[in-house]
């Protein structure tokens, strides 16, 4: 069996050299990172997303550093108010690294830098903020946590995207007492409602009463006016001459008073005025001249 030629075997060599260097020398950086190139031991520039080509031998990618957002681990955070309150806060912070080099030779540990500071950043700013005021104003408080590590984070190529509470623990103790609070409020609350219902109750049944009367009044009133229309009527007649109306009409009233009196059930004696037996006797009396 033949040997191979040491030329062939020097081509090979040389081609199998260029197929190393060629593949050495250009790189594909995919979209979610960013590639650190170091020239002889030292940073050199940095690979976005695309196709690149390097010096072989000379240049190597020391570091392949995701950019996608991140989330630290929400670890309670412990913290007093300024009311001296205990209390465990939970946040959830998401960042992305906007300069892979400060990232990677700036700090060893950018999670655990970040942690760090997001401690004393919250401690700092819920020391200045009453326990109710850390309830009821998360947003706030978000956004000054915000603020405040953006400028630590901007020296480590490092965006914070958001910093938001998750949640405010407290202690027992102190639970129960804000329990107690709640219930003592529910029944303030209870009883202005009540007081409120019964002021409102007293002034439609006041409202309803003025109704009344006033309705009473004009019903008064309606029927003074009639009777005062009627005596002035009488009056005129009177005037007028007209004695036998005023008598007609007063024998007529009276005969409406005998028939309500027979109405009732226990009457058993009707009364009847002189006058009208002294007239129906008159009526008899010239009813028999005439027969």
């Amino acid at each position: 069996m033949d040997s191979f030629p040491l030329s062939t075997l020097v081509y090979v060599a040389i081609a199998l050299l260029v197929l190393v260097t060629i593949r050495g020398a250009i790189k594909i950086v995919p979209q979610s990172e960013n590639w650190l190139v170091e020239r002889l031991g030292r940073y050199n520039r940095k690979l976005e997303a695309g196709l690149h080509v390097i010096i072989p031998f000379f240049e190597t990618v020391q570091h392949k550093v995701p950019i996608q957002e991140r989330q630290l681990p929400p670890k309670p955070i412990n913290a007093i108010t300024l009311d001296n309150v205990t209390i465990a806060i939970s946040l959830a912070v998401l960042y992305r690294i906007a300069d892979a080099s400060k990232t990677m030779y700036r700090i060893s540990n950018v999670d655990d830098a970040i942690i760090t500071i997001v401690n004393g950043t919250v401690r700092s700013v819920i020391g200045k903020t009453d326990l109710d005021g850390v309830q009821s104003n998360r947003r706030h408080l978000s956004t000054e946590i915000e603020e405040e590590l953006r400028s630590v984070s901007e020296e480590w190529g490092v965006v914070l995207t958001r910093v938001e509470i998750l949640e405010v623990d407290v202690d027992q103790e102190t639970r129960q007492a804000m329990q107690r609070q709640i219930n003592a409020e529910r029944d303030r609350r209870a009883l202005v409602l009540e007081a409120e219902g019964k002021r409102q109750a007293t002034e439609l049944e006041a409202d309803a009463q003025y109704y009344a009367a006033q309705k009473q009044a004009q019903a008064v009133k309606v029927r003074a006016d009639a009777e005062a229309y009627a005596v002035t009527v009488v009056s005129q007649a009177i005037a007028g001459g007209g004695a036998s109306a005023v008598e007609f009409e007063i024998k007529k009233i009276q005969a409406h008073a005998v028939q309500e009196l027979s109405k009732g059930s226990n009457a058993k004696i009707v009364l009847v005025p002189t006058d009208v037996l002294s007239g129906l006797s008159g009526a008899v009396a010239r009813l028999a001249d005439r027969l």
